[in-house]
């Protein structure tokens, strides 16, 4: 059995589950056995809306070893830090790979460790871009903790874009932006309504990467500051970073390629 860790919960948000999401469609059109692990209900109920099966619930990174034996392989999606007995996980597991998006060197001896903002080892969707609206979108991300959107309402007046109400949104929270977007895109309509944008304004990293590497237009509004390491992945992947949007520097990206090889080069032997 192949088991996928992705880590989701309110704060953080989904960009795990996403790339869960593509890897678990990839492993299981090889034949794989494979079983996904989230950390709310909420995620599960948005992994079954994405097309996935029902996920299994764990608390954390170190319960992984209450669900799987050690035949298994692991393979792991989580920023929590790596220490204490998930130091051991590659001498308990058959196999484990490791998923760091945290934008620094990570040490987990005896693990695979792929850097998710390599060029080389990117995970996104093949998606079909086929705009069929005259508006863009805005996906912030699957949540807004810090009501950072509220605070900065006003980038958004007059900019015609719809808005994407991630699973973790605050109840009646659209009530609050109503005034300012057109209308909104529920979570479970991700997939499908980044296909139909032409274009997208993001604050996520994993949604940038899911719209650019297929081709499709987007800009990235910082609305929380970057790390170096991030915005030098940005730039690299020619998407624009504004801090206030003018809907005129949006360019379409041409670095559009197919995953598939990616995602033979990173999971071998599987």
């Amino acid at each position: 059995m192949i088991y996928l860790y992705a880590y989701t919960n309110f704060k953080d948000g989904l960009d795990s589950l996403r790339r869960v999401k593509v890897i678990y469609e990839f492993l299981t059109q090889k034949g794989k056995e494979c079983e996904i692990l989230v950390n709310d209900y909420r995620a599960q109920l948005t992994a079954r809306d994405w097309g996935l099966p029902l996920a299994t619930t764990i608390e954390t990174i170190k319960d992984i070893d209450a669900v799987a034996g050690q035949e298994d392989t692991i393979i792991i999606d989580s920023p929590e830090p790596i220490e204490g007995k998930v130091l051991s996980y590659p001498s308990k597991f058959s196999r484990v790979i490791y998923l760091n998006s945290k934008c620094e060197n990570v040490e987990f001896n005896g693990a695979e460790t792929v850097d998710v903002y390599s060029l080389n080892s990117l995970i996104y969707p093949n998606l079909n871009i086929d705009a069929k609206r005259d508006n863009g979108l805005f996906i912030y991300g699957d949540s807004d903790y810090e009501k950072i959107i509220l605070n900065n309402l006003s980038i958004f007046e007059g900019k015609n874009l719809d808005f994407y109400l991630g699973t973790y949104f605050f109840v009646k929270y659209e009530d609050k932006l109503a005034s300012v977007f057109n209308s909104f895109v529920e979570s479970e309509e991700y997939y499908s309504a980044i296909q139909e944008y032409p274009y997208i304004v993001t604050s996520s990293i994993q949604v940038a990467i899911d719209i650019a590497r297929n081709g499709g237009k987007i800009v990235f509004l910082e609305l929380k500051e970057l790390n170096k390491c991030q915005k030098k992945f940005l730039d690299e992947h020619n998407i624009s970073i504004v801090k206030d949007l003018s809907l005129d520097i949006i360019k379409i990206n041409d670095n559009k390629s197919n995953n598939i090889s990616n995602l033979n080069i990173i999971f071998t032997n599987m």
